[in-house]
């Protein structure tokens, strides 16, 4: 079985519980959106979107879209429930295969380690890009906690550890120009704009 498939599964199967499992810090969450400097009307692209964490910080932002997708078709169904914005529209993608371009603005939330192909993401991620698009890999809790819970017999089969930022940020330097790196016990960011 392939990671995308069995990662799927596995959101599949927690889609339900996944709100009451974890907490996400909105003051974190605020500080990493303020980092990232989304100009008003952007359209953005939510990269593994879950139940939608994220999106009612995007929506502050005042985009002209939220594109949201997720491998998960029970992670999308949950976070349709949760958000009813005609500013959202949720897709169920492999972001691998995902063929929309044009984007502002593409961010990856607590997410990231479950994309095992690094140079694929990559390149997935430059070409839904815009030529002045900007991307964001982040986290609100450090790398060590986060490889920490993702050392489980079942989560480690859907994941991959996280290198420090500054070695992680080498896939991206082919395609942008990276510039912001934190890597603390707070946060963990990748972020950079399109060359």
């Amino acid at each position: 079985m392939n990671h995308c498939q069995s990662t799927k599964e596995y959101f599949n199967s927690i889609a339900n519980k996944w709100d009451t499992m974890c907490h996400h810090d909105s003051e974190k969450i605020s500080a990493i959106l303020t980092l990232a400097n989304i100009k008003k009307d952007s359209r953005v692209l939510d990269i593994a979107t879950g139940t939608g964490v994220l999106i009612p910080h995007l929506l502050k932002t005042e985009p002209t879209e939220v594109k949201a997708i997720d491998l998960s078709e029970l992670m999308i169904a949950q976070a349709q429930k949760n958000h009813d914005d005609n500013q959202v529209r949720f897709q169920v993608a492999n972001f691998y295969e995902f063929d929309q371009t044009g984007f502002d603005f593409a961010i990856a939330y607590s997410a990231y380690p479950h994309f095992w192909d690094k140079e694929g993401f990559v390149r997935h991620l430059a070409e839904s890009l815009n030529s002045q698009g900007r991307f964001m890999i982040a986290h609100s809790e450090s790398k060590e906690t986060i490889n920490g819970r993702h050392s489980g017999d079942q989560v480690r089969k859907v994941s991959a550890s996280l290198k420090d930022a500054m070695t992680e940020s080498n896939y991206f330097k082919a395609a942008f120009d990276i510039d912001i790196l934190v890597d603390t016990d707070e946060m963990y960011i990748i972020s950079g704009k399109k060359k």
